[in-house]
């Protein structure tokens, strides 16, 4: 099917401004939507679309050479790990690039050496990317405070105020979206523009199930770290934020894949129902934080996202 033809499904469906496919992904891998209202019972309509782009469309754009080598040349180790003292802790960081900052906030688990190099260049082209280590993993200590989220967050306002930088864009992965989540509302005036990758608003959530259950089990690991059953502890505990989403006044772009277990895409249609501005792309065939496994496409989708403007600088 053409992306011509794709697009009068929309005027069929008479959902103008509701969602629409761009033209600057692969219509191969993403379905875009961009919403002041959405209701759950599209999330079929939503699907059998994204499965009608894949199933016919093709025309994905070269690479240019020169930026694949030096893509795969890159490493993130190539910046070194500077340290800044926040709530009487001490936090690794990275940074790459240049120009406007972009905060990027790591997931369950994981320390800032795990993001996907591809992604972090992609991004560092045009961005000053910052990473770091939540507190506890990776090059960052720990005290004998018990996790929070909302902790977590203040960490992370934080060092953005060690940095000297009084307002930036936040990319969450997973509950590195949740920590985004956090700082977003109980730090506004730090965050412009926000992008939530398999974000969920509560682990309690009814699609959520499969999430909960492993943060249970590695809570209950004595096993495992005490950094990283502290970090399941505080998902399990967190209140969530879906009445106070809507108190969320920076664009949102929502990014998740149709074969995510645990943040499914049913979660990040509800979320969307009460986010002011918020932009959605469902990827097919991707998994939890996605940018591991399409790092290009969730780049551009993030580049394309932070460098629009807003209505009021239109």
């Amino acid at each position: 099917m053409s992306l011509k033809n794709l697009l009068t499904l929309e005027n069929l469906f008479n959902m103008k401004n509701l969602f629409r496919l761009k033209s600057s992904f692969s219509p191969k891998n993403s379905f875009s939507m961009k919403n002041s209202f959405l209701l759950k019972s599209l999330f079929p309509t939503v699907l059998f679309l994204i499965f009608l782009a894949g199933s016919g469309c093709t025309g994905v754009q070269q690479e240019d050479s020169t930026q694949q080598l030096m893509a795969s040349n890159f490493s993130l180790d190539s910046s070194p790990v500077k340290y800044v003292s926040v709530n009487g802790i001490e936090l690794g960081y990275r940074e790459f690039g240049s120009g406007e900052p972009l905060l990027l906030i790591m997931g369950f688990g994981g320390t800032m050496g795990a993001w996907n190099e591809t992604f972090v260049w992609e991004l560092a082209q045009d961005y000053r990317v910052i990473v770091f280590d939540n507190r506890g993993v990776g090059y960052s200590s720990d005290d004998e405070e018990n996790y929070s989220l909302e902790l977590f967050a203040s960490d992370t306002a934080g060092l953005l105020e060690a940095l000297g930088i009084p307002k930036a864009s936040v990319f969450g992965t997973s509950m590195g979206a949740s920590i985004a989540q956090e700082l977003a509302l109980n730090y506004p005036e730090k965050v412009d523009k926000l992008v939530f990758s398999s974000a969920v608003y509560s682990v309690d959530a009814p699609e959520a199930g499969y999430l909960k259950s492993m943060l249970q089990s590695v809570a209950n690991n004595s096993g495992i770290s005490p950094a990283i059953r502290k970090q399941a502890d505080a998902n399990l505990k967190w209140n969530g934020t879906y009445e106070r989403l809507p108190e969320i006044r920076s664009e949102t772009l929502l990014l998740v894949g149709t074969e995510d277990e645990y943040t499914p895409p049913g979660i990040t249609l509800a979320m969307a129902e009460k986010l002011p501005e918020v932009q959605i792309i469902i990827f097919e065939d991707g998994e939890h934080s996605g940018e591991r496994y399409f790092p290009e496409k969730y780049a551009e989708a993030t580049l394309d996202f932070l460098k629009k403007e807003g209505p009021e600088n239109s």
